[in-house]
């Protein structure tokens, strides 16, 4: 059970249904600058190894490195977030990953960036899962898809403008900004009021959350197609002679941000099951689309639905991935969902492209699509 620190019943009441509270507010920078933080190194890391000597394997490796150890330190944090408070979890994370950026531009060696790459890993998967977990006890239970929705706005715009800005900047800079920007998300996190955690000393816990397990897989499979978009989609476009084929990740990521909060606020009125099901066959839709299409319009028409597509896939799920947790398991809830939203991007990669040895790209993006009737059918099996 959740209950306040710093407020009288009377007061909690009468801000029951707000959502931008300072609070709330607060949770959003400190997971802005978070994200602006992380999404600095994807882009702008690879050409410093480079620049050091690095071939392709290691620079392929610099990004297992991190992937890997974050999905088990998600599920190790989400229990930690339950038994010990937000606060303590979401400080030390952060933390970390000021520490460890600072020394990321101290020791440029490509053995001691592997090594601490593989320790932001453990530090992200703490810090990130930490910030969804603390920003849900802020938001009303009737407002949560929509309150997800604009929380998952700093994300996208650290998506979006992060890798352009650490591409066009000094290798120093990437670094010493990357620092600065943990380091405000730690400092913004202390400012935050955050709620107690009533804790059962004697409850029996495991790392996933089995309530929050369908909407869960949902999300893997959604995000493995992600997989083979991110990986593959520029390679079938320039076979095709489709010219900027980067603005397919353009159009995407708009009507992605686009439609998040709109969709979660839509989750919240009719039922997050009702959306689910739409955003599962529009993705599906998308990618079939996707496999026949060799121009540029039609492209941008794909980028633009799977990308709608995937807002409501993404809001509506994790929405339901909380809301079926007990209070006590929102921690290891979000750790469930966000653990198997990471294994899906790698996953889809990895199968899809195994898949695309042998049928070639178009072929691979029917497939893909085709294999959403899997998660279709179990969310229609689900009777909760």
């Amino acid at each position: 059970m959740i209950k306040t620190n710093d407020s009288s019943n009377k007061e909690e009441k009468s801000v029951k249904e707000t959502l931008f509270t300072r609070n709330y507010l607060l949770m959003i920078l400190t997971n802005g600058f978070l994200f602006f933080g992380f999404q600095f190194y994807p882009s702008g890391l690879p050409p410093f190894l480079k620049s050091l000597g690095a071939d392709d394997f290691i620079l392929g490796l610099a990004t297992a490195l991190i992937s890997v150890p974050a999905i088990v330190s998600r599920l190790i944090a989400g229990n930690l977030l339950d038994r010990f408070g937000r606060f303590k979890v979401l400080s030390c994370g952060l933390l970390l990953m000021t520490i460890l950026a600072y020394f990321l531009g101290v020791f440029q060696t490509i053995f001691m960036i592997l090594v601490i790459r593989t320790l932001h890993g453990i530090a992200w998967g703490v810090a990130a899962t930490g910030s969804v977990t603390a920003v849900t006890d802020f938001i009303p239970r009737s407002r949560l898809g929509e309150g997800m929705g604009y929380f998952s706005l700093s994300c996208s715009l650290a998506m979006a403008i992060a890798p352009a800005l650490a591409l066009s900047l000094p290798f120093e800079w990437m670094f010493r900004l990357g620092t600065l920007f943990f380091a405000g998300a730690f400092i913004i996190c202390l400012l935050v009021k955050y709620k107690n955690i009533e804790v059962n000393p004697h409850k029996k816990r495991t790392l996933i959350e089995k309530r929050s397990l369908m909407p869960s897989f949902i999300v893997l499979c959604s995000n493995a197609s992600y997989g083979a978009i991110v990986t593959f989609v520029a390679l079938f476009g320039q076979k095709h002679g489709v010219s900027h084929v980067g603005l397919f990740f353009a159009f995407f990521a708009a009507a992605l941000m686009f439609s998040r909060p709109y969709i979660g606020k839509l989750a919240d009125r009719i039922g997050c099951k009702a959306v689910i099901g739409p955003g599962i066959i529009a993705l599906s839709l998308s990618l079939v689309l996707l496999s026949f299409s060799f121009n540029t319009v039609t492209f941008l028409i794909c980028g633009v639905l799977y990308g709608l597509a995937q807002g409501a896939v993404m809001a509506a799920t994790q929405t339901l991935a909380v809301l079926r947790a007990p209070s006590d398991r929102v921690g290891a809830a979000n750790a469930t969902y966000s653990s198997c939203f990471d294994l899906g991007l790698g996953l889809g990669a990895l199968l899809f492209g195994f898949v695309a040895e042998f049928t070639g790209y178009g072929m691979m993006f029917l497939i893909c699509g085709l294999s959403q009737v899997i998660p279709y059918v179990i969310l229609k099996l689900d009777k909760k």
